[in-house]
């Protein structure tokens, strides 16, 4: 049996940990605990159903931090619903090593498996309670939320998923090769979704006296005050660089509206960029720290 174990945790809005379960591949709760918080802002209580009653005489999670060191330092990965989410809080709360921890997150299983037919975005998977009763789980409200009872559905989510990947690309066997496979196949899936979600157009259209700039996934419908339409491979860059460009020829207060020449259109005209995974999403970021990303 492969020593993968999945995990889920419950905490405050301060990222205190409040309770955390670890099931291993048999279905076995190898480990639960609830923990008295030191410092609280917000319980969540409506979110994970847990009082300041029901942890009053429970340790603290660093009195017991070492033994949740051990059981995670001796698993060959980890495994959870967004478990990014568990993990830094985790590693918030002292635990060390986890960034160099094969992980395997049943949420981006799911998408690679089921989500992609439908053309689900990777960072749009529906919850934990959807997608296991999607995977024919009864796993109902009344549970949701529970650790242990969100961690034997997703587990039980897990074993589904890996057993169809094995069966379809593994011809059955089921090992840590494996694991290494799968883990491949779902990040090559979604750097292939974001570099052709990353393509789109820049349109050029006349508003009155000046010319407005739109940046989109698909070509423009207005066509009557189309004036350029250019497709880009990168529409995200394609922002940044051509806003960087026209800075000086937009109108004083007058949010996305420009002076434009002849000239300047000719430019846009023969703008064109080049995909770049690290390029585009610091370009990315910075369009939607600005508050100006089109879409």
């Amino acid at each position: 049996m492969l020593n993968i174990l999945c995990l889920d945790a419950e905490f405050a809005d301060n990222e205190e940990l409040l309770e955390l379960s670890v099931f291993n591949l048999e279905g076995r709760e190898v480990y639960h605990s609830y923990y008295r918080p030191e410092q609280i802002s917000d319980w969540r209580t409506d979110i994970h159903h847990i009082t300041p009653e029901m942890v009053r005489n429970e340790r603290t999670f660093a009195s017991c931090r070492g033994e949740v060191q051990k059981l995670l330092d001796e698993a060959f990965a980890l495994t959870g619903f967004a478990v990014g989410n568990d993990l830094r809080v985790l590693t918030r709360s002292g635990v060390v090593g986890l960034d160099e921890k094969r992980v395997i997150d049943v949420k981006d299983m799911y998408w690679y498996l089921k989500g992609r037919q439908a053309e689900m975005n990777p960072f749009s998977v529906p919850s934990l309670l959807v997608c296991a009763n999607a995977l024919g789980l009864d796993f109902g409200e009344d549970e949701a939320h529970s650790a242990s009872a969100d961690t034997e559905a997703t587990l039980k989510s897990f074993n589904i998923l890996f057993e169809e990947f094995c069966n379809g690309a593994e011809g059955g066997e089921s090992s840590e090769s494996s694991v290494d496979r799968f883990v491949a196949a779902i990040e090559e899936a979604k750097a292939l979704f974001v570099e052709e979600n990353a393509r789109g157009y820049v349109k050029v259209l006349k508003s009155g006296p000046y010319h407005k700039l739109k940046y989109g996934k698909f070509k423009e419908q207005n066509t009557q005050d189309l004036v350029v339409e250019i497709e880009v491979a990168d529409r995200y860059k394609a922002e940044y660089e051509i806003k960087k460009m026209l800075k000086k020829k937009e109108v004083p207060d007058k949010f996305n509206l420009y002076k434009l020449t002849a000239k300047l259109l000719d430019d846009i005209r023969n703008y064109t960029n080049e995909y770049d995974a690290e390029e585009s999403a610091w370009c990315k970021k910075v369009i939607r720290n600005l508050g100006r990303l089109s879409l």
